[in-house]
């Protein structure tokens, strides 16, 4: 009976964190290349999708990345 009470509470707390993390994602900070073909966000300034990068590299939150359209990069995440 302990052991039932103790999984379903570790259950329910995991739950509780994972939705907690996703949330907080959306406030993370990533960054961008302001050039005219970038499509990407990266977790690391120094990801190297950011290597040929023809402007400037900028940060901002993921969902302000989102809401341009952007992609995660296949390299960072």
């Amino acid at each position: 009976m302990k052991l039932l009470a103790i999984i379903s509470l570790s259950l329910m707390l995991g739950n509780v964190f994972t939705e907690s993390v996703s949330d907080n994602s959306n406030n993370s900070v990533v960054y961008i290349c302001t050039g005219p073909k970038a499509e990407t966000f990266h977790k690391r300034y120094d990801c190297r999708g950011l290597n040929k990068c023809s402007r400037t590299i900028k940060a901002l939150s993921i969902s302000k990345a989102k809401e341009m359209g952007r992609r995660a990069c296949k390299i960072c995440y």
